[in-house]
């Protein structure tokens, strides 16, 4: 299964921070978020891995991630200047998914276990239970069924469900033509949300269930220092 890193974004959570670099190369404990990321889908077994970029700094990322090679991966790249949302940017891999199942996971995803990837079929996404790990307006929260996905609604101001959708989808290929559909017929920016909806509102949408506290959003201040600490504990323990 071939992968692929949303790296774009303009970061304006983690403002100032995020003023003179792309917010993915901050630094969580010991080395840059993207490279995190890039560990996790590898510690998954993929090892042909996108990484699509926008608006700022896109030569930052070739200068220190090269070719993939010393993370045992091979990394392509693409890049446009827009900022239009996730779902416009994911357009730009359609030709490099040779029509089979594909990851895509949002670049300030930080998790703490490894994704079981390979096992599973699009479309599927992971979840975790939230308590009070992070604040819960920051993520898309969902309604489950066994291990089917019966809603999802993002980022809800009004908590409704304990459970929230993590930053990695699995996506079949017909993917891209709802994408074309939903970049034709909406004039912001489109969502991946927007995409994953269908399949839930047409009883598609499967879901693995993750410990708790095994994944952060780091596109916060709060959640940038809580990951470094959870990184920095578990390097002591091993």
């Amino acid at each position: 299964m071939k992968a692929i890193i949303l790296g774009g974004g303009l970061g304006k959570r983690l403002s100032p921070l995020t003023d003179p670099l792309n917010k993915h190369l901050l630094p969580v404990y010991d080395c840059p978020m993207i490279v995190h990321v890039i560990r996790t889908l590898v510690r998954a077994g993929i090892s042909d891995i996108l990484l699509l970029l926008n608006g700022r700094y896109p030569g930052l990322f070739l200068e220190m991630l090269e070719d993939g090679r010393s993370f045992n991966c091979h990394l392509t790249y693409r890049y446009t200047r827009s900022v239009d949302g996730p779902g416009r940017t994911l357009l730009m891999a359609e030709r490099w998914i040779d029509d089979q199942d594909f990851a895509v996971i949002l670049g300030d995803s930080i998790y703490f276990i490894t994704l079981p990837i390979a096992q599973k079929t699009a479309p599927h996404i992971f979840t975790m239970p939230l308590d009070d790990f992070d604040d819960h307006t920051k993520y898309g929260q969902v309604i489950i069924d066994g291990n089917r996905v019966t809603a999802i609604v993002w980022k809800p101001i009004t908590l409704f469900s304990n459970i929230i959708q993590t930053g990695c989808f699995i996506l079949p290929s017909n993917a891209f033509i709802r994408l074309r559909r939903l970049s034709d017929q909406t004039a912001g920016e489109v969502s991946i949300t927007a995409l994953t909806r269908q399949y839930v509102e047409e009883g598609l949408m499967t879901h693995t269930i993750l410990p708790p506290r095994s994944y952060l959003d780091c596109g916060t201040i709060h959640a940038l220092y809580a990951a470094a600490t959870i990184l920095a504990n578990a390097s002591r323990i091993e």
